[in-house]
């Protein structure tokens, strides 16, 4: 986008912000223009009057006059901060609202993109908040500018010449220093993003354990030093680069200065400006050497802001690309049957963004209502990515997924996700209730509740807590809250997908924290669980998938076998090899 175009486009973006705000600020900031040099020419009419000594009254009627006006505007800069700090929180609450609702509307490996999150943090800074309230203020340089070149052009041509010729150095300094800090900025994105996250897993319960157990923790502050070092390096770099631009712009200010007051000084001597025109002609020069600092911080503000909108328009590609299949706004599909989905794979094949070899490959499957299928094979056969497929979490690269005959990328992905409930092997809790962790509604149906928590086995230890169903599973927003265990967040989560009453139920390794007893007493409820549902049941324990009406057998991402336990086994094939080995480690063991 060129220049001219993303200027329009960030003070399109204010205006259509804060109309009323833009145009107080506008109105405010040229009357305090107008004043600022009535306040020059004032103290030049004031010395007049004190050398031809007028009347004091004259004195007094001016100096007040000037003080009124410098009061209504004090207080109308006062009032503008308050308005422009309430509505800067106001816009940027609702411009993170905005990129949080974005974040859980993405594809699901699109959130998780690294290069995403910088561009999002980086967009961040071209919103209007951040220099909305400027605006008025460009209006008050450009109003005093003209002002000044008008004074000074008309005493002294030549110096203002002069004056402009030094200060377009000091620009140039000026615009150098911004430029190194904005890419400084620009650097810092993605280093504090690394930052964020290594202090996370030093700090947070959910890494706790694994960083004490592995003994991590030298390895990870020591990650977290390099990069505070490497940062800080950089820093040191630019501090000392802004330095010595600061200290050349400081004697280009210093010699304009003294030239103003030596070129000014002789014009009294010789006859040609008046004391009162010597006042007047100082108080504007300095000031213009004074906006020149404050103009072109504005100036690099808005051209800050012009080379991050590439990032902020980018972003929001992005997100209008890549979050497509949760999309709001597609009215349901009129042909899904929620009482009786069948689903098949047909020919589905798929392979990770940026790698070479697929995960799955050609798979042909059909999952009936009413059926159990148990899903095993080794690690790394594709039995997760064959979960995301299915959740859509991800989308085949070749081939389709279809439920009644209709591919479920036509589907809208609420409408999609009503027909699933699911319990992932790495199911995650929310720091909220046990009641709001299962129901995730408001209003909820506490028979519904209820009923899940009897059939997930969580029911006794729910009942036992002293604030039941409205304890909090965490300490993190809840200082009341406890922590649950492996075991009991497994029940819970099994609780959330039974609540959700979906016809097709997936439980991706639901036992694993269970202790052999709960597993059993899960297992003896898994009938009524999975009654008039399509089950898909994930396990690597394979005595567990016995129950299954048909066993699907997964290796190298391709089908290896299908059948119920007892056909598998009589056909002597990969499963029957894999159930040997575990049983008959289970029986020396």
């Amino acid at each position: 986008m060129k220049l001219s175009k993303k200027i329009i486009f960030l003070l399109r973006n204010a205006w259509m912000t804060a109309k009323g705000f833009v145009l107080i600020s506008a109105i405010t900031n040229i009357f305090q223009a107008i004043l600022s040099f009535g306040n020059i020419i004032g103290t030049g009419l004031i010395v007049e009057a004190l050398l031809s000594k007028k009347s004091l009254n004259q004195v007094f009627l001016l100096i007040l006059i000037f003080s009124c006006a410098n009061l209504t505007v004090a207080i109308l800069k006062e009032l503008l901060s308050l308005i422009f700090e309430y509505m800067q929180r106001q816009t940027t609450n609702k411009m993170q609202y905005m990129y949080a609702e974005d974040s859980v509307k993405v594809n699901y490996h699109f959130a998780q993109d690294g290069t995403i999150l910088d561009l999002k943090k980086k967009s961040m800074a071209a919103l209007p908040a951040f220099y909305i309230d400027r605006l008025g203020e460009i209006l008050k340089y450009a109003v005093q500018f003209i002002a000044i070149i008008t004074i000074v052009g008309y005493f002294s041509p030549l110096f203002l010449i002069i004056l402009i010729a030094t200060s377009v150095a000091s620009i140039f300094l000026i615009f150098k220093t911004k430029k190194d800090e904005t890419d400084f900025q620009n650097e810092k994105v993605e280093d504090d993003r690394k930052l964020d996250y290594i202090y996370q897993v030093m700090t947070q319960y959910e890494y706790a354990k694994e960083v004490r157990i592995n003994r991590a923790e030298t390895y990870t502050s020591n990650k977290y030093d390099g990069i505070m070092k490497s940062q800080l390096e950089k820093l040191k770099k630019l501090f000392l680069k802004r330095t010595g631009i600061n200290i050349l712009s400081a004697v280009i200010t210093i010699i304009q200065s003294a030239s103003m007051y030596l070129y000014f000084s002789y014009m009294v001597f010789s006859g040609n400006i008046s004391i009162s025109e010597y006042t007047i002609l100082l108080g504007s020069t300095t000031l213009f050497v004074s906006l020149i600092l404050g103009f072109f911080e504005i100036v690099a503000l808005f051209g800050r802001s012009c080379s991050l909108l590439d990032y902020y328009l980018d972003y929001q590609n992005a997100i209008i690309k890549n979050s497509n299949i949760y999309a709001s706004n597609k009215l349901p599909h009129p042909s899904v049957n929620f009482s009786s989905p069948v689903i098949r794979f047909e020919n589905v094949s798929f392979t990770y963004p940026n790698t070479e070899n697929p995960i799955l490959k050609n798979i042909n499957l059909e999952l009936k209502p009413n059926e159990r299928t148990g899903l095993v094979g080794l690690n790394g056969s594709g039995k997760t990515t064959f979960v995301k497929l299915l959740t859509r979490l991800y989308d085949p690269t070749e081939g389709m997924i279809t439920i009644n005959g209709t591919d479920i990328k036509d589907i809208p992905y609420k409408q999609y996700s009503a027909l699933i409930g699911v319990v992932l092997q790495d199911y995650y809790l929310f720091a909220y209730s046990v009641k709001e962790n299962i129901t995730l509604e408001t209003p909820y149906d506490e028979k519904k509740l209820r009923s899940a928590l009897k059939e997930s086995g969580s029911d006794k230890k729910i009942e036992a807590l002293k604030n039941g169903i409205d304890t909090s599973v965490s300490k993190v927003l809840d200082k009341d809250g406890i922590e649950f265990s492996g075991g009991e967040g497994q029940k819970l989560a099994l609780a959330r997908a039974i609540y959700k009453n979906s016809p097709i139920l997936v439980l991706d390794e639901p036992t694993s924290a269970l202790d052999p007893i709960a597993e059993y007493e899960l297992f003896s409820r898994l009938n009524d669980i999975s009654k008039n549902k399509l089950t898909l049941y994930i396990s690597h324990r394979l005595s567990s998938t016995k129950f299954c009406d048909k066993i699907v057998v997964l290796s190298d991402g391709e089908i290896a076998e299908i059948g119920s336990h007892n056909e598998l086994m009589d056909r002597g094939g990969l499963y029957c090899e894999l159930f040997t080995s575990q049983a008959k480690y289970y029986k020396e063991g």
